[in-house]
């Protein structure tokens, strides 16, 4: 048995060399035909952190990795569950990381593969909803829907001082969907990521991983048809300056959370894309940031982009991941299921 006594001694030590093999990468069960590159230094942080989760779990239960069983694994996720550290996601990622270190080992039956089927079974995995994305009418409804980009009236001090946060969140929102950007993105988006913002047409990116997620890769994407006017306007008031030369909004960065430029929080920005989703009426599974996303790869797979394309403009490692965008669709309606 492969390495068997070797991640029983060190799990920890042989999984990070393990992670950060092309051997890992081969395991995926969505592997191409392409030789594979390894994994980034930052998703082998990721799945090294879950992986010590998991072996901090064995050593209080006194299991050796080789030795353990379907049930064991589920015991294990049971238990984050109840301490509310994993939804379904979190499970099955959870459980395919798993699986493919007992596949390396060539651990047979594998222990992961007949524990996902049990977590299923027990309804511990959600059943897959497909990647949703919007059609043209719910792209409309949605813009029509977002925050007002009109100035309102004065307060009793004479001054509207939260009105520049709806144009804010009127644009961030435009952006995201019309640009395909991740809301970490979104939020630490810089000013001189913006590139020649004040031409005619499509706005381009150049996204830095700087004080984005944990994830991203240094990129390039297109914010497109209204996204980009809406940018446009935002970007006028976003470098205003006052009587004395100095950026009325500081900082550097493009939706400041405040006037000293301090950034968004991720909640902020998820309560207000779901209260355009509520605004405009438009019934979605994930009512986020995702479905923006999504929506702006199917569009741009649709108007003739290659996944190639795709791949770059979402800052993706592999060109293979833009394909679920190929087949992305709107949420079916309870007459379209037959309800």
């Amino acid at each position: 048995m492969l390495d068997a006594k070797q991640w029983d001694a060190d799990p920890v030590t042989s999984f990070a060399a393990f992670v950060r093999s092309t051997e890992f990468t081969r395991t995926s069960h969505r592997l191409g035909k392409a030789d594979p590159a390894p994994v980034s230094v930052k998703s082998a942080a990721i799945y090294g952190f879950m992986f010590s989760k998991f072996v901090k779990w064995l050593a209080a239960e006194k299991r050796p990795f080789s030795h353990v069983g379907e049930q064991d694994l589920v015991r294990f996720v049971s238990q984050l569950r109840r301490r509310g550290e994993q939804n379904s996601d979190i499970t099955e990622r959870y459980l395919r990381l798993l699986e493919r270190c007992y596949a390396h080992l060539k651990i047979a039956p594998n222990p992961a593969t007949s524990a996902i089927k049990l977590a299923s079974e027990n309804r511990y995995l959600a059943k897959n909803q497909g990647t949703e994305a919007l059609e043209q009418e719910q792209i409309d409804a949605f813009v029509a829907a977002l925050p007002s980009f009109e100035p309102s009236g004065p307060n009793r001090a004479g001054r509207p001082p939260k009105a520049w946060k709806r144009r804010r969140d009127h644009a961030v929102q435009a952006t995201m969907l019309f640009g395909g950007l991740r809301v970490a993105e979104a939020i630490g988006l810089h000013i001189d990521e913006v590139d020649d913002a004040f031409n005619h047409g499509p706005i381009r990116l150049k996204i830095n991983p700087e004080d984005k997620h944990d994830t991203s890769y240094e990129h390039e994407t297109v914010v497109c048809e209204y996204g980009a006017d809406a940018l446009r306007r935002w970007l006028v008031e976003r470098m205003a300056e006052d009587a004395e030369g100095y950026r009325i909004l500081q900082g550097d960065l493009v939706f400041p959370g405040d006037h000293t430029g301090k950034p968004m929080s991720k909640v902020t920005l998820w309560r207000q894309v779901k209260a355009t989703f509520a605004r405009a009426e438009i019934d979605v599974n994930r009512s986020g940031g995702r479905t923006l996303r999504n929506t702006f790869a199917s569009r741009e797979l649709k108007n003739g982009r290659t996944k190639a394309d795709v791949k770059e403009y979402l800052g993706l490692a592999l060109e293979r991941s833009a394909e679920i965008y190929e087949t992305a669709k709107p949420r079916k309606k309870k007459s379209d299921e037959g309800v």
